[in-house]
């Protein structure tokens, strides 16, 4: 914290840019920034359930790292982490299996999946764990976590075996061992989205275009999920194909939900609480928040979107700080984008660092011109 005698107290809670900054360097730039004897800062790392969520958890609940080899979406072994504290393991999608293993011309969503995330929670199993938060936002796969699950030691018939991502082939599933084999275990999935599983809102439909598929693979996919839901519910109490937050990472919550009793959860939920958020939020006269790139599905359940509610509700005042910003985006009183101060987009990216003096610089600016209210 970055305190003074006469303050104004600022609650600094970005997001990672996804791709450049991770919300911890965000953090760290906007306090290094920002800092001045008119300000008292309280830099809060967040996460939705996204990229870095469980590194951010794990830094407010002093968790360890557990480090192994998995598979990343198109089956490259590399090195990864885990976090643990006692019997609890947080465990993040995104690092092991995400969108950022993959260059764009490797994005393939028929061959994409989810098996390294499998290998990790065996690991924390074979362990000791008990309990298991998966953090599932990131994700370059719409495999239903069929992946992670075979790995687990679910069943899966297929009816051939041209596609790595398994929801394309499978013709039925048996999960007893699978269920014999983490009986114990109880799961609780953070998302970063609360749409379905299938349809116009579901995990192909709204997703598949930033995982690089096409509106045919899309239509494909949409239509083997609603297969696999109808599979799931065979061996659930569930209603698969719509519930909340089934759609998140390509499909795996609705699965892990079904299969695993798990408990959906909003990610940035679970990051308010024990970030203490809250508590720190009655000192504060402004709040800033952001991501990569601002945009309106930044507003339904990720962290800014969960941010700019809580404000509003509090009468706090609100900042944002992105990459890039969607416009007609009206839920902050100002939003600064890095790329109004790079050469280019891809500068903003690569060199964020650059920018985020300028930036801040504004920021100070505009709060001598609009004290708070």
């Amino acid at each position: 914290m970055y305190s003074s005698s006469n303050h104004t107290g600022i609650l600094l809670a970005p997001n990672a840019f996804k791709g450049s900054l991770d919300a911890f360097e965000v953090c760290s730039y906007l306090a290094a920034s920002l800092a001045d004897p008119r300000y008292t800062l309280y830099p809060l790392p967040a996460g939705d359930g996204g990229d870095g969520t469980a590194a951010i958890l794990a830094y407010y609940l002093k968790a360890t790292p557990v480090q192994l080899e998995a598979q990343d979406p198109i089956g490259r072994f590399h090195k990864t982490t885990y976090y643990r504290i006692g019997d609890l393991a947080l465990i993040e999608l995104a690092s092991i299996c995400g969108l950022k293993h993959l260059k764009e011309s490797e994005y393939n969503v028929y061959q994409a999946h989810t098996a390294g995330l499998g290998r990790a929670i065996n690991h924390a199993q074979e362990n000791g764990v008990r309990r298991i938060w998966l953090c599932v936002g990131g994700s370059a796969s719409i495999d239903g976590g069929s992946g992670a699950l075979q790995e687990m030691g679910l069943q899966l018939f297929k009816s051939s075996d041209h596609y790595s991502n398994h929801i394309l082939e499978i013709e039925s599933i048996n999960p007893h061992d699978l269920k014999e084999k983490f009986k114990d275990i109880a799961f609780t999935v953070l998302c970063d989205v609360d749409t379905p599983l299938c349809g116009p809102q579901g995990a192909a439909a709204l997703f598949g275009p930033q995982k690089g598929a096409s509106a045919k693979q899309i239509s494909l996919l949409d239509q083997k999920l609603k297969n696999y839901a109808s599979l799931l519910s065979a061996y659930s109490t569930k209603e698969v194909s719509g519930i909340k937050y089934g759609g998140a990472a390509g499909g795996i919550a609705a699965a892990f939900a079904a299969l695993l009793n798990a408990e959906l959860v909003s990610g940035s939920a679970y990051y308010l609480h024990y970030s203490g958020f809250n508590k720190l939020l009655s000192h504060c006269a402004w709040v800033i928040t952001g991501e990569g790139h601002l945009d309106k599905q930044s507003l339904y359940g990720k962290i800014p979107g969960v941010i700019a509610k809580i404000c509003k509700q509090n009468k706090v005042n609100l900042l944002a700080v992105c990459g890039s910003a969607e416009s007609g985006i009206e839920d902050f009183n100002r939003i600064f984008e890095l790329v109004s101060y790079a050469p280019s987009t891809t500068e903003a990216i690569l060199h964020p660092e650059l920018y985020f003096p300028a930036i801040c610089q504004e920021i100070k600016n505009y709060l001598l011109t609009c004290p708070p209210s």
